[in-house]
């Protein structure tokens, strides 16, 4: 959308120098005074047709035939440019960007999705269930434009290379907590990974491997977490043939399951909440929230089944499942 702007700007600025140096060449030249330069410089590069302030020298002549032929070519291709911006709905798509520009830079704690290919797409409707804040970071227009078919009004989204500092700077990188990377090639997905974290040391970059020999070098550029979708095919695939009824429980989660509404989700305990120092027996989250609580992370592990008499402690997280609503409940009382 920038560039747009750019193609009514620079004719217009090209323009002010044409009729600037227009007027300072006809005070030279002809030895007008201000008001003379100015109205003889108007006349034309507008064409008129009125007659001159005074008699032309050569030179003067010269002058004014080299303003005419370049100050109609500028005018031409503003006018023209200015006639598609109002008429063919540029200025409302120009509009509708500054709007959404505004909202990302008030974004804070979002995820910034880059790539919109179909790993993407399938990410970005996850995200629109889940009604998180993101913006999709995508250089292929025409994927952008498939997407606003698709979501509308709900999608936030720049359209540039993720992998320059500037893309990545007005999708608001610097709040951002999470960026996903599903760039085509591993290069690009390395690359991105490094211009992230030289933007914002603290943002989780999660990215994907398409080669697993790539991975140490993902890990070596700054990525916390490394998803390679031909290994968890794999195992997926072992697993459904070694432990049958393992892969059934999951699948009761999955988005083929019938029971509808339940989701896993860790809940971090936040200083001065309800449920600091107390034991899990004395926070009573079953009681209150109608939550099962599925494990306690302690120094980054996840111990699964904790005990009722285990100590709650700020900064830890408890893995729980229920449905939003109960999980609402209990992010509610871990806060402050």
């Amino acid at each position: 959308m920038k560039s747009e702007l750019k193609k009514i700007l620079m004719p217009g600025i090209i323009l002010f120098l044409i009729f600037f140096l227009g007027v300072i060449g006809y005070i030279f030249i002809e030895n007008y005074n201000l008001i003379d330069a100015f109205y003889m410089t108007s006349i034309t590069l507008s064409t008129v047709g009125f007659g001159e302030v005074q008699k032309l020298s050569p030179n003067g002549k010269i002058f004014t035939s080299i303003l005419i032929f370049s100050g109609i070519t500028v005018v031409v291709y503003t006018l023209g440019n200015l006639t598609k911006f109002f008429i063919e709905g540029e200025l409302k798509s120009y509009i509708r960007w500054r709007n959404m520009d505004k909202k990302i830079t008030k974004l804070k704690d979002h995820y910034i999705v880059c790539g919109a290919g179909r790993t993407g797409r399938k990410i970005i409707n996850d995200f629109l269930k889940k009604d998180l804040d993101f913006v999709v970071i995508e250089k292929d227009e025409k994927k952008i434009e498939k997407l606003m078919d698709i979501y509308m009004k709900k999608l936030l989204y720049v359209v540039g290379d993720a992998t320059k500092d500037e893309t990545l700077l007005q999708a608001n990188i610097k709040n951002a907590k999470v960026l996903i990377s599903v760039l085509p090639t591993d290069a690009d997905n390395l690359f991105l990974t490094l211009t992230t974290k030289d933007l914002n040391q603290k943002i989780q970059v999660i990215t994907r491997a398409v080669d697993a020999s790539s991975e140490k070098k993902l890990r070596r550029g700054g990525a916390d977490f490394i998803i390679s979708p031909f290994e968890i095919a794999a195992e997926r695939m072992v697993a459904t043939a070694t432990q049958t009824n393992l892969i059934s429980f999951v699948d009761v989660f999955s988005k083929k399951s019938k029971i509808e509404g339940l989701t896993f989700e860790i809940v971090e305990i936040k200083k001065g909440s309800e449920l600091e120092n107390v034991t899990l027996m004395e926070a009573k989250i079953p009681t209150k929230t109608n939550l099962i609580v599925i494990g306690h992370e302690i120094d980054g592990i996840m111990k699964i089944n904790p005990m009722s008499y285990e100590l709650l402690k700020e900064n830890e997280k408890l893995l729980v499942l229920g449905t939003k609503e109960q999980i609402k409940k209990l992010i509610k009382i871990a806060s402050n």
